[in-house]
């Protein structure tokens, strides 16, 4: 059976929740970095991550597709 390809609609939605999902990932540790008193590594976090932090913007976001060759 063959794959059907995904439309646009369904593929943006896709990165939108795959960014949505490292945003909470990235609040939820900068929470717990905060919380036990890590703030270097909270401020860190924060300058890595700041545009994920800001805006969410899949049309934006450079997005890589990784496929697997046999070699």
């Amino acid at each position: 059976m063959t794959r059907v390809p995904p439309s646009e609609d369904e593929a943006q939605l896709r990165r939108v929740l795959a960014l949505t999902h490292q945003r909470d990932w990235c609040m939820e540790r900068l929470s717990q970095l905060s919380l036990d008193g890590r703030m270097e590594e909270a401020r860190a976090i924060t300058a890595e991550h700041l545009e994920l932090l800001e805006t969410l913007d899949a049309r934006r976001s450079l997005w890589v597709r990784i496929e697997r060759t046999d070699a």
